[in-house]
């Protein structure tokens, strides 16, 4: 009996001792595992060492280089002649004052007393002509006082009023002119052109001869000029 408690008190001290151990190990690798971590690895992670690429050198490159080709020379352009300039053809001046038409109209008032309008036209410049027309009185022996505006003479567009002065014929003989009034006219006609202007006269008589009350006389008709 007494045996038995002595084996059984042996057991549970080296029981004891050996948990004493233990715990001590244990203790141990805690205090171990602390200290690799304030230093920054395991001592027990076996860590590979990293495999290095081989270097590879590079096989020399042998550069051609070109023939240098030499430029090509640009071609000589012959010299440009210099336009001819164009004549600039003399304007033939105008010949100022030339006579280009004449004429007469005379009326028919089936007396010796008529109007006669003797025209003539000539260049005035490079675009227009100029008409003038002389009103003789044609008549036996008469007698008038002078008028104001009594001649009315129009060429084309141009319209003219005139006096007449006072006449006094006491020959019964032969027809006489007297001149009443001439009037100038100015139409538009260009170098190379031609037309047809109208004329018109027209004289306020307003009186009596040989018998017969004559108010009006007028004469006149187409004109034909050209340059």
């Amino acid at each position: 009996m007494q045996k038995g408690k002595i084996k059984a008190l042996l057991f549970i001290i080296a029981f004891l001792a050996v948990m004493a151990t233990a715990i001590t190990l244990l203790l141990n690798m805690e205090r171990e595992r602390k200290a690799v971590e304030s230093l920054g690895y395991d001592p027990y992670t076996v860590t590979a060492a990293p495999t290095l690429a081989p270097t590879v050198t590079p096989m020399p490159v042998s550069t051609i280089m070109p023939t240098p080709v030499p430029p090509t020379p640009a071609p000589t352009l012959p010299p440009t002649p210099a336009p001819t300039p164009t004549p600039v053809p003399t304007p033939t001046p105008v010949p100022v004052g030339q006579a280009i038409g004449s004429g007469s109209f005379k009326s028919e008032t089936g007396t010796p007393l008529n109007v006669r309008a003797d025209w003539t036209a000539e260049l005035l410049d490079a675009n227009r002509v100029k008409v003038k027309v002389a009103v003789y009185l044609e008549s036996y022996s008469l007698n008038i006082i002078a008028s104001q505006n009594a001649l009315h003479v129009s060429v084309g567009d141009d319209y003219v009023t005139a006096n007449t002065p006072a006449v006094d014929l006491d020959d019964n003989t032969a027809i006489h002119s007297s001149l009443l009034n001439t009037t100038e006219h100015t139409l538009q006609l260009a170098g190379g052109e031609g037309g047809s202007f109208p004329v018109q006269v027209q004289y306020l008589f307003r009186g009596t001869y040989f018998n017969q009350p004559i108010d009006t006389i007028e004469c006149g008709g187409m004109i034909q000029l050209a340059r």
